[in-house]
């Protein structure tokens, strides 16, 4: 039977995660954000409750910084939203 991939990775001192980002304020979405009507099909979608659009994108990279770097000594094998809130909004059952 074949290891799973975070063992595999683990075992390699490798931290194995992924990051599920929110809107992300940037040159693509400003266009959408800079109408109401645009910036509610967007909250409609992905809610953002939490100080709405990440702005800047600099917030999700800091977190990949963080979950590369030697800090990361226990995160692996994780999905982590950095979303403000979209995820816990759609599947409440899973907080």
């Amino acid at each position: 039977m074949a290891k799973p991939a975070t063992a595999e990775w683990a075992g390699a001192g490798i931290a194995l995660n992924a990051v599920a980002p929110g809107v992300i304020a940037t040159p693509m979405t400003a266009p959408v954000l800079a109408t109401a009507e645009g910036g509610a099909i967007l909250d409609a979608g992905a809610p953002s409750p939490l100080n709405g659009p990440a702005a800047p994108p600099e917030a999700p990279a800091a977190l990949l910084a963080w979950l590369a770097s030697a800090e990361n000594t226990h995160v692996t094998g994780q999905v982590i939203f950095i979303d403000g809130g979209a995820e816990s909004i759609h599947r409440p059952e899973s907080i």
